[in-house]
C-alpha cells in the first residue's frame, strides 16, 4: 500500500486538490449566485439567440440593432406562448378552486362508505379497534382534502405572482442585449487572456458548451412537448375536466428527476378512488403508465442526438441542480454539467493523473 502511494502520490494530490476547489468553488456559486442570476441568466439567453442575431446580421444589419431583433423576435414569441399558457392555467386553476368543496364532499362520503365496508368486517375485532380506525380513517380524509385545496392553492399563488419577479426579467433581458451586442468583444477578451497555445482548445471548448446548451433545451422542448400531446390525447379520450391546463402541467413538470408527471396522476389518481371513480382511476394509471413509458423510451435518443451525454448523468444533474439551487437548478445543473463535458473533451483533466519525475515524488 505505500509503495502505491509513493507511486502516485502526484495523481492523489492533484485530485485532491481539485476536489477541495470544486468543494470551495460550489459553496462559494451556492453564496454568491442570488445576486447574479439575472446577470447569469442574461447570459445563457444571449448565447442561446447567437443564431438568430447572425441571421439578422446576414441582413446588413448593425449588431446592435441585429441583437433587438432577435430579442424582439425571440423573447415575444416565447412571451405571448408564456401569457397564453399562464391565462389558461389560472382560468383552470381558479374553475378547480371553486370546485374543490364538492370534490372535498364526495371524497367524504366515499369514505363513509368505505369506513362502513370495514366496520362491517371488523365486526369480530374489539371496540377499540374499531373505534380507532373510524378516527384514523376521517383523520387522514380531512388531512388529504386540505392538502388538496392547499396544494392548488399554492399553484395558483406562484403563477400568480409571476408579475412579482419581473425585476428579475427585466434585469436578464437588459442583460442579456449586452451581452449579446458585445458578444464578439468578450470573446476576443477571453482568448486574449489566454495563452496562444491554448485558444483551439478553447473554440473547442466554447463550441461544445454552444451546441450542447443548445441541444438540452430543445431536447426538454421535445420530450415535454411530447408529454403534453400524449396527457392531452389521453384526457381527452378520459373525458375529463382541466384537459388544457393538466397537460400543460405534465409537459411543465415532465423534467422534475424521479416524480415528473407521478406529482400530477399520483393524487389524481388517488382522489378518483376516493371519489369511487374507479374506472377513471384505471384509466388515468394506463394514461400515466403510457407516458412514463414512452418518455423515458425516446429520452436517451432524444439527450443523445441533442447533447451527446448520457440521460442518467443528465438526470443527475437535474435532481442535484434543483437540490442546491431549487427550480433555477434545472438550468444550472446542466449547464455545470454541459461545461464539465467539454473540460473533458479538450482533455483539461490530464494533469490529474500525470505522474512525477520518475513517478518516485510521495511521503518519506
Amino acid at each position: 500500500m505505500r509503495e502505491f502511494y509513493k507511486k502516485h502520490w502526484n495523481a492523489i494530490t492533484n485530485v485532491a486538490l481539485l476536489a477541495a476547489t470544486l468543494v470551495i468553488a460550489a459553496i462559494a456559486f451556492k453564496l454568491v449566485i442570488p445576486y447574479f442570476l439575472p446577470f447569469l441568466l442574461g447570459l445563457i439567453l444571449a448565447v442561446a439567440i447567437e443564431p438568430v442575431v447572425g441571421l439578422f446580421q446576414k441582413l446588413k444589419m448593425p449588431r446592435a440593432a441585429a441583437t433587438g431583433m432577435a430579442m424582439l423576435v425571440t423573447v415575444g414569441s416565447l412571451a405571448a406562448v408564456a401569457w397564453l399558457t399562464v391565462s389558461k392555467l389560472i382560468v383552470e386553476l381558479a374553475r378547480f378552486l371553486a370546485n374543490a368543496p364538492s370534490h372535498t364532499s364526495i371524497m367524504k362520503d366515499q369514505s363513509s362508505l368505505l369506513m362502513q365496508r370495514l366496520q362491517s368486517y371488523a365486526e369480530g375485532f374489539p371496540p377499540e379497534f374499531t373505534h380507532h380506525l373510524n378516527k384514523n380513517a376521517e383523520m387522514l380524509t380531512e388531512m388529504f382534502s386540505e392538502k388538496l385545496s392547499l396544494l392548488a392553492r399554492e399553484i395558483l399563488g406562484v403563477i400568480t405572482g409571476l408579475p412579482n419577479q419581473l425585476l428579475l426579467v427585466v434585469i436578464a433581458l437588459i442583460a442579456a442585449f449586452f451581452f449579446s451586442k458585445d458578444l464578439p468583444i468578450l470573446k476576443k477578451k477571453m482568448l486574449s487572456a489566454i495563452p496562444r497555445e491554448y485558444h483551439h482548445k478553447f473554440e473547442i471548448m466554447a463550441g461544445e458548451i454552444y451546441h450542447s446548451s443548445i441541444g438540452f433545451i430543445k431536447a426538454q422542448a421535445i420530450l415535454s412537448a411530447i408529454t403534453s400531446l400524449v396527457i392531452l390525447a389521453g384526457l381527452i379520450i378520459l373525458k375529463t375536466e382541466y384537459v388544457v391546463a393538466i397537460s400543460l402541467l405534465g409537459g411543465l413538470v415532465s423534467p422534475i428527476p424521479v416524480l415528473g408527471v407521478g406529482t400530477i396522476f399520483i393524487p389524481w389518481i388517488i382522489i378518483s378512488l376516493l371519489e369511487g371513480k374507479t374506472f377513471m382511476a384505471a384509466g388515468l394509471i394506463i394514461l400515466f403508465f403510457a407516458v412514463v413509458v414512452i418518455k423515458h423510451s425516446i429520452e436517451p435518443k432524444v439527450l443523445g442526438e441533442n447533447m451527446g451525454i448520457a440521460p442518467l448523468s443528465v438526470l443527475i444533474s437535474l435532481y442535484v441542480g434543483y437540490e442546491l439551487f431549487g427550480a433555477y437548478g434545472f438550468i444550472l445543473g446542466p449547464f455545470v454539467l454541459i461545461t464539465y463535458n467539454a473540460l473533458q473533451k479538450v482533455k483539461a483533466f490530464a494533469w490529474l493523473f500525470r505522474e512525477g519525475s520518475g513517478g518516485t515524488a510521495g511521503p518519506d
